[in-house]
């Protein structure tokens, strides 16, 4: 009787096989990573989008509440309405019960926003509140909002008939600035621009001096 011919692979063909399912697999692969990376990022940009739209959100509420006042504790003046630098400003504002958060009673308050690089290097937006009737020194602040790359105050000023930009808000009559734009700033991956996020903020008893 004959034997059939059972032919099985060769060496060399192993060989091919083997090298076609791992180029096959590396491109599998490589295409899946990408369109994860892809994913991530995405996720991350949206994450910092609905992070920088809150902060603003807040920063706005708050900025438009501001009053024009100075307080005064027997003849010295104890605090300005308003002060603004590029990186730091503070105001004051009333606190109602139905606006109390985090165990703050209802009142007048001192708001501070300020730009601090932490120890590991990160810059923090801080969020400061004194109450008015508290003696004693302003709380230690809490972050609002983290991995800032920067943050970025102008106030609006009168020229020639449009606006001028200007870091800085003084004034000893205690007006406050009709508007205030804020610049939050995020590390870009893969570019070397960060990625800006900026609202223009109008103060409804502010006024639009010049400088």
């Amino acid at each position: 009787m004959k034997m059939g011919n059972n032919r099985g692979f060769t060496f060399l063909e192993l060989l091919i096989a083997v090298a076609i399912f791992s180029i096959s697999a590396v491109a599998i692969y490589s295409s899946f990573n990408v369109g994860i990376r892809a994913w991530r990022k995405a996720e991350d940009s949206y994450k910092i989008r609905q992070e920088a739209r809150q902060a603003l959100n807040m920063m706005a509420r708050e900025l438009r509440s501001a009053l024009s006042f100075k307080l005064k504790k027997t003849d010295e003046t104890f605090k300005d309405s308003f002060d603004g630098s590029s990186d730091e400003v503070s105001f004051w504002r009333a606190l109602r019960i139905a606006d109390s958060k985090e165990g703050y009673p209802a009142g007048i308050y001192k708001i501070t926003y300020k730009l601090e690089e932490t120890q590991s290097l990160h810059r923090v937006l801080r969020s400061y509140r004194q109450y008015v009737n508290i003696e004693g020194e302003e709380d230690s602040g809490s972050v609002f909002i983290s991995g800032l790359s920067g943050f970025k105050l102008e106030y609006a000023y009168a020229k020639g008939g449009g606006i001028d930009w200007q870091s800085t808000w003084k004034d000893e009559q205690e007006v406050l600035p009709f508007m205030v734009k804020v610049t939050l700033s995020f590390p870009s991956q893969g570019k070397a621009e960060p990625v800006d996020f900026t609202e223009t903020i109008l103060i409804p008893t502010g006024e639009l001096k010049t400088q």
